[in-house]
């Protein structure tokens, strides 16, 4: 999405007219931006040798209408009576039903009936993870109480929110609202440019153009496992060394632009990295690395799973096990989320 022209063109410009615009109406707008160029970039990336997955499911139009069923059930659901807890568990599921369609079928398809199958050319739609825990979020801390904000230019534009919506960070909605200047100011302008530029040099100069090239002369992963009898040893370290900085470095420019993009419109998002790879234990690895995903399970897996069962380890093997499913339904993930939990 940053290597397109059309983002740095709907960026600046959109910011320009927000800036012109009353306040009662800003959200709103970057709200309806935001769905538009989403819309614009889903309808792009469909193969056009199967437009039947989109045009039977159009994720926009549907994640949409998911949109509009949390707010209008969020009143119903704050009381937390048996009906309240009935629509929470009710929206949950599906929400999560709907990310597991998209994110597991397909794989799950191909596997069984073959790759030409109509379900596994499903295309997964864009930001669906982030956009699935951001939802969660908001209805569980409605039926908390700790959110009351019943302004739907407010939660659209939350959920839609272009420069994060394709990688992150997870925004929450009360920190989204508490974060927001009320008029321009000219350190925004200067944070979020510099941030921005930061991303850049991440990921452009030293991940792609440094890097890469470097790690490109190593065996692959694959070849890695094959002949890692016979490998010297230093190219192994190097390959998995340069690897997980690489990971860093692509990672963390992406959470530099969105949080530069978005300092823009006056909204200071989330922090998504804080130097992880000089954490002295994976514990404090973990209280630095994708610290969104990180915070979201915490609060919605771990200390729900610790309440209930007063399980430590119960709740940290479903945390990460969790955040292994969250990337991707694979056994590869599965075990990095036992290999992580069983660090912590």
């Amino acid at each position: 999405m940053f290597q397109s022209p059309t983002y740095w063109l709907v960026l600046f410009g959109s910011a320009a007219v927000f800036w012109l615009l009353p306040r009662a109406a800003r959200y709103a707008f970057l709200g309806l931006v935001s769905f538009g160029y989403f819309y614009w970039l889903d309808v792009h990336r469909i193969d056009a040798a199967s437009p039947l997955a989109y045009v039977r499911l159009n994720p926009p139009v549907v994640l949409l209408v998911w949109t509009i069923v949390f707010f209008l059930l969020a009143p119903k659901v704050a009381p937390m009576g048996r009906a309240g807890k009935a629509i929470l568990a009710a929206l949950i599921i599906g929400i999560i039903g709907y990310l597991a369609y998209y994110k597991y079928l397909p794989k799950l398809a191909a596997e069984m009936f073959g790759a030409d199958s109509f379900m596994a050319q499903i295309a997964l739609p864009l930001g669906i993870s982030y956009f699935t825990f951001k939802l969660v979020h908001y209805i569980a801390e409605v039926a908390r109480g700790t959110i009351k904000d019943r302004s739907f230019g407010q939660f659209f534009c939350y959920i839609f929110l272009f420069p994060i919506f394709t990688a992150g960070p997870i925004e929450r909605f009360d920190h989204f609202l508490a974060s927001q200047s009320d008029r321009l100011r000219g350190d925004d302008i200067v944070q979020g440019l510099t941030r921005i530029n930061y991303g850049l040099i991440k990921k452009f100069v030293i991940a792609d153009l440094m890097l890469r090239p470097l790690l490109q002369k190593l065996p692959g992963a694959e070849a890695l496992v094959e002949f890692l009898d016979i490998l010297p040893w230093y190219k192994v370290v190097a390959f998995l060394c340069g690897s997980l900085i690489y990971a860093y470095l692509d990672f963390s420019a992406y959470s530099d632009l969105a949080i530069g993009s978005s300092r823009l419109f006056g909204i200071r998002i989330m922090e998504n990295f804080n130097w992880p790879l000089l954490a002295p234990n994976i514990g404090t690895f973990w209280q630095r690395w994708h610290m969104t995903l990180a915070g979201w399970c915490k609060a919605y897996v771990y200390l729900p799973l610790m309440g209930l069962t007063r399980n430590p380890w119960l709740a940290v093997y479903a945390t990460f096990i969790t955040m292994g499913m969250w990337h991707a339904g694979s056994l590869n993930w599965l075990a990095w989320g036992l290999y992580n939990g069983t660090g912590v």
